[in-house]
């Protein structure tokens, strides 16, 4: 329940940020980035989705509209991010999960960005993000995908390694995950309020302990019928990185 409320609060502030930078007094008003405008108009999409006990069918991911009217089949990075990322081939290493430590390890060659784990890319300190697995379905609680589409869902399991309790707040990082699959799909993660989501995960994890986590995509469902190969791109706390998992 205290994570709801927290996830509730953060929405108005965001919210009331969003109002905010838009009507100073007497000051040119402040663009908001595609990222900041898509991490308020899906969190409002979603508490109203929660509370609308007419949408039976569960939360759906909001996509950005382009200036023609149409709708994107995948939300866009900005143009700042683009010109700031490094660009890749698009060639898939082919090395095995037996041969990768379980959060992702370092990978060079082909000319690609060095790959980092997970726990590094996050800033994650005396808590590792491990990947331990990854599945395709229909249907995730009451996330239902899109037309022509199934759900990716990624398990990342936070461990606590030290003997003492210590916060994981993720959610302050506001991450951003896009995976490549197979080395050529691409999707973003869904931003949710499932309290296991990842990206919105803020806790105490006890000394020893651990808490399962995940992140999710849709893909498309012609497209990729298993995961042979998996990357992510990740960006938190101003950085960028990319992790190899399979």
């Amino acid at each position: 329940m205290i994570k709801k409320e927290k996830r509730k609060s953060l929405l108005s502030v965001l919210l009331l940020a969003g109002a905010l930078v838009l009507t100073g007094c007497g000051e040119e008003p402040y663009e908001l980035q595609d990222n900041e405008r898509e991490i308020i108009v899906n969190y409002a999409a979603h508490i109203a989705a929660k509370y609308n006990v007419k949408q039976p069918e569960g939360y759906r991911y909001v996509y950005l509209q382009p200036e023609d009217g149409v709708a994107a089949e995948e939300p866009e990075e900005s143009q700042t991010e683009e010109a700031q990322q490094p660009q890749t081939d698009g060639n898939a290493d082919d090395r095995t999960q037996e041969d990768m430590p379980a959060d992702g390890g370092e990978i060079s060659g082909g000319g690609e960005e060095a790959s980092v784990t997970l726990s590094e890319a996050l800033g994650l300190k005396g808590i590792q993000a491990v990947y331990t697995g990854a599945e395709l379905t229909g249907q995730y609680d009451s996330i239902i995908p899109n037309s022509g589409k199934k759900l990716l869902i990624l398990h990342v399991t936070l461990q606590n390694r030290t003997k003492k309790a210590k916060k994981c707040d993720i959610l302050s990082l506001l991450p951003v995950f896009q995976a490549k699959i197979n080395g050529t799909q691409e999707a973003t993660a869904e931003l949710t309020i499932l309290p296991e989501n990842l990206s919105t995960w803020e806790d105490n994890i006890a000394g020893g302990g651990s808490a399962d986590t995940i992140i999710l995509f849709q893909v498309n469902e012609d497209e990729v019928t298993s995961v042979e190969q998996l990357e992510l791109k990740v960006t938190a706390g101003g950085k960028t990185s990319r992790v190899v998992f399979l």
